[in-house]
């Protein structure tokens, strides 16, 4: 882990909760048990595949994104596939300054919209596209509410160079409607 994201930002990494290891016992039977941190491990280990980083980085307080990173290991203590770490914003991995643009500047750019007259607050917050790699906001400006749904005008800002790049409304239904 250390040397896929740099020793700069790895001191930012924990262990996280629920990584465990697969093991065999003297009788041949397969267990798994949960990894802690300077303990040894029980068994023959066979391997790893639930192991898992949480980055509590200063620059990337932000609920609701996955801040999570998972390493699995074979058992000789090799990966069996790439870390994936393109939720990683580019910046913490190059160890630089946030290139983001600030909430408050975000905000500016959510008032240049013109929105529509909302019955709510105009809510947000930060998204990864799994396909383009990137950060963006997603703004919520409820337009009409009822029990069970909520026309929404919502728009879709690149974090980085601010770019309004979609503006829709949509009907969504409520997860807690009863």
């Amino acid at each position: 882990m250390k040397k896929a994201v740099g020793e700069e930002l790895f001191k930012y990494f924990s262990l996280g909760e629920h990584s465990d290891y697969k093991y065999q016992t003297k009788s041949g039977k397969s267990k798994w048990k949960d990894i802690r941190r300077g303990k040894r491990t029980n068994g023959i280990f066979v391997n790893a595949d639930h192991i898992n980083f949480v980055l509590n980085h200063p620059a990337f307080q932000y609920p609701y994104v996955s801040k999570t990173v998972y390493v699995e290991l074979d058992s000789d203590l090799n990966l069996i596939r790439e870390i994936y770490l393109d939720q990683i914003p580019k910046f913490l991995l190059r160890n630089e300054p946030s290139d983001w643009k600030t909430e408050s500047q975000i905000d500016e750019i959510i008032t240049k919209q013109n929105l529509k007259k909302a019955v709510n607050k105009v809510s947000k917050r930060l998204e990864f596209d799994t396909k383009s790699k990137e950060y963006y906001w997603i703004v919520f400006n409820t337009l009409y509410e009822e029990k069970c749904f909520a026309d929404q005008e919502i728009l879709h800002i690149n974090a980085v160079s601010g770019i309004v790049f979609k503006h829709f409304e949509e009907r969504q239904y409520i997860m807690h409607c009863n």
